[in-house]
């Protein structure tokens, strides 16, 4: 089939579900139909990344205590919690969007604790990779532990989204500012989207990266959403 053997040249992704016999034949109809490989890419690519995105999960690469912080155990308990729930649903919910769009999510403190930042977060890890999204959930503080012992960003830099909890609470040695710019540049060149929870407010969430600050926080905030979570200790609460 002259069809098949041109989308298997033209088409990444095509190649990769290539042995999938369903995927295979419903690409070869919309490259049929519209003659758009660029369609036929979109089809394959989410295929391809839900595979990879159920490896991910099936990893438990999110703590065995951070597991049953998903949407549905978020309670909010007022006007703040509510708001910041429906709008990590909706980032989630778009996430292929963000993904063409590189655009971030900001979950901040601005100052207070325990206010469910990290719930959020891992409630946003789970949904997207149910979505076929592969996703990685890491507090800074381990980031940077991983980096050390695997001398590479790779995982961190790669990652369709990236999740990064409580940054700012790093020491912030000259290596270490060094090491976070470079995972947010890349990013930021390849237009992948990073979703970060801190304690503190924006700026300074970057205050301490110091000539590094304000690329860093130039390079977040060209494409965001940002949710502000302050208040009483959610954790207390939940008890």
């Amino acid at each position: 089939m002259n069809e098949d053997k041109d989308l298997f040249v033209i088409s990444e992704y095509f190649r990769q579900i290539y042995e999938n016999y369903e995927i295979k034949t419903e690409a070869e109809r919309i490259f049929a139909e519209t003659g758009d490989v660029e369609k036929v890419n979109e089809y394959c690519k989410k295929y391809v990344l839900k595979q990879r995105a159920d490896k991910y999960l099936a990893k438990s690469m999110i703590d065995k205590r951070f597991k049953t912080r998903t949407f549905d155990t978020f309670k909010p308990y007022n006007e703040i919690t509510k708001k910041a729930k429906a709008a990590a649903i909706d980032y989630a919910e778009n996430i292929h969007d963000h993904l063409n769009t590189g655009k971030n999510l900001i979950i901040a403190g601005s100052g207070c604790v325990g206010t469910g930042k990290t719930h959020l977060a891992c409630a946003v890890a789970q949904r997207v990779m149910e979505l076929g999204v592969p996703a990685k959930f890491i507090n800074v503080v381990s980031m940077i532990s991983e980096i050390k012992e695997n001398f590479s960003v790779k995982n961190f830099t790669d990652i369709e989204l990236l999740i990064i909890d409580d940054l700012g609470k790093e020491n912030g040695t000259d290596w270490v500012k060094e090491t976070v710019y470079s995972i947010i540049n890349k990013r930021y060149e390849k237009m992948l989207p990073t979703v970060i929870t801190t304690e503190k407010t924006i700026e300074a969430m970057t205050s301490h990266y110091e000539d590094k600050g304000k690329a860093i926080l130039s390079r977040i905030c060209e494409s965001f959403r940002f949710i502000e979570l302050n208040g009483e200790d959610y954790r207390r609460r939940r008890e």
